[in-house]
């Protein structure tokens, strides 16, 4: 089981559930649509909620005992969730991770988009930024120090960005109204019961049909970007005032300028998002379904929510035909005074959300400890497999392709090869030197250009079957080099010209 499928699934369907209830409906007096703009609305709150996931056993004939026994131990996860809300900028949670081999207890505060987190298991706070390594396209010609705030920014227009989502919504068909009496934080309300059914093909539509209405709708789009220029221009000016004279940003002070250079990337990134929508897959299934209810009180205001998800997973290897994701919640003290708790990261893991962040997370943690067995042992974090074509037929792949060269040797590409498997690569171009440091193994291999000669740790190794070399401007290396220092496996199938890199 890989984490990254898990992650993608799970992100994906709690972003799809928060859009897909933004219906336009009034039905018994009740605005849907006002009760989810004045939920982007609230500024401080406290609550608590319950996300549990349930993994549906499929084929597991071709698994081995390992993955069975992970599949079992992953069959119901809990997280429980205490959370406390200052501002749109700062919130913290008290937490605790359930499931079949153990609890694991959690504290995290979240400053814009910096999470801070301190589990029992790591040995060190965690702090993750999650803009750092994000790859969006639309904010690569931006200053560092603006890409750094942008996450931050956008929280602060997080009103203006559901009023735009809101305005393009269609209503779902399936959605039912009625009058409740429900307690809340212990207090008995009268409430308003909003219930929504939506199947995973009409899930999609809706979602095809909110990304075309968005697209569409030139001046909605435009204002929230205006609204997210004059929230970034302070930032702007203060990088002027500290003598910062780039010429990008001394473009960006021209707001018409800057609002006419980026509608057409953020058009294209949308228009790519409705082009990635497949009705026939996972989320989007005809056998998917997404319920929800949604308790509003009188002043249209979200008070609880109780939401299930059924997901079918048709492509998976992993022995589970379905996640159900359910996720019940309850608010209070809305815009009422809460100071949220805070995490000291004094020596804190500093951490971006790429590829070697989960082996940083591993390398930090106690390996008795119930988080890294969770992470090491059931969700198999680690566990890659890399396929490569030698024969050049991947040769239009974003990724530079393996050769066989003239003494038989396999050669790989460091870099992809190394980030693939959570390694990190460093270049000395002085020095004509690759550095590749292992997190997992606690491994640092050095190797020169042209040289069969190499190092680990400092100390030297046997000479490698063939020099590093430089080909279309990236190093290659012999694969079992590779494989062997980072404790991986080397396979080759002759049939189709394929090598694969297996790492548990």
């Amino acid at each position: 089981m890989h984490s990254k499928k898990w992650t993608w699934l799970i992100s994906a369907a709690l972003v799809i559930m928060m859009l897909t209830l933004t219906g336009c409906q009034s039905i018994q007096g009740l605005e849907l649509a006002k009760a989810v703009q004045n939920g982007a609305n609230v500024k401080s709150s406290e609550s608590k909620g319950t996300l549990q996931l349930e993994l549906v056993p499929g084929d597991t004939s071709k698994l081995s005992a390992g993955e069975k026994a992970a599949l079992a131990a992953l069959k119901d996860v809990k997280i429980e969730l205490a959370v406390k809300t200052q501002d749109s900028q700062r919130l913290s949670a008290e937490g605790k991770i359930i499931y079949s081999n153990g609890t694991i207890p959690f504290n995290v505060a979240m400053e814009g988009t910096k999470i801070n987190l301190s589990i029992e298991g790591a040995k060190q706070p965690i702090v993750i930024d999650l803009l750092g390594g994000a790859d969006i396209s639309f904010l690569s010609f931006l200053p560092k120090s603006i890409q750094e705030q942008f996450g931050n920014k956008l929280l602060e227009i997080k009103s203006g960005l559901i009023e735009l989502i809101l305005a393009n919504t269609t209503d779902p068909a399936n959605l039912a109204i009625t009058s409740v009496t429900d307690k809340v934080n212990n207090e008995s309300l009268s409430l308003q019961k909003a219930h929504v059914e939506l199947s995973g093909t009409e899930l999609a539509s809706l979602l095809q049909k909110l990304l075309a209405n968005v697209l569409a709708d030139e001046a909605g789009l435009k204002k929230v970007l205006s609204q997210l220029y004059d929230a970034l221009a302070p930032v702007i000016q203060e990088q002027i005032a500290a003598g910062d004279k780039s010429i990008t940003l001394g473009l960006l002070t021209n707001k018409d300028l800057t609002l006419g250079f980026v509608y057409s990337p953020i058009h294209n990134y949308l228009a790519g998002l409705a082009d990635s929508i497949d009705p026939t897959k996972d989320m989007f299934s005809a056998k998917a379904s997404l319920q929800a209810d949604l308790f509003i009180d009188s002043d249209k205001q979200i008070r609880k929510q109780n939401i299930a998800i059924n997901m079918p997973m048709t492509e998976s290897n992993n022995g589970a035909s379905a996640i159900k994701i359910s996720y019940v919640s309850e608010s209070w003290n809305l815009n009422k005074p809460v100071t949220a708790s805070k995490v000291d990261t004094a020596g804190a893991l500093q951490l971006k959300p790429d590829a070697t962040a989960i082996f940083r997370v591993l390398a930090t943690l106690d390996k008795q400890s119930t988080l890294y067995k969770m992470l090491k042992n059931d969700l198999q974090v680690t566990k890659k497999d890399i396929n490569m074509v030698t024969d050049g037929s991947g040769a239009k792949d974003d990724a530079p392709q393996p050769f066989i060269n003239a003494n038989g040797t396999t050669m790989v590409p460091v870099r992809f090869v190394s980030e693939q498997l959570g390694a990190e690569v460093g270049w000395n171009g002085d020095l004509r030197q690759v550095t590749i440091t292992d997190f997992l193994t606690g491994k640092t291999l050095l190797l020169t250009l042209d040289s069969k000669k190499a190092t680990v740790n400092g100390s030297a190794v046997p000479e490698l079957e063939s020099a590093a070399t430089l080909s279309d401007n990236s190093t290659f290396v012999p694969i079992r080099f590779i494989a062997e220092q980072l404790g991986c496996v080397v396979s080759f199938n002759n049939e189709t010209r394929v090598v694969t890199i297996h790492r548990d």
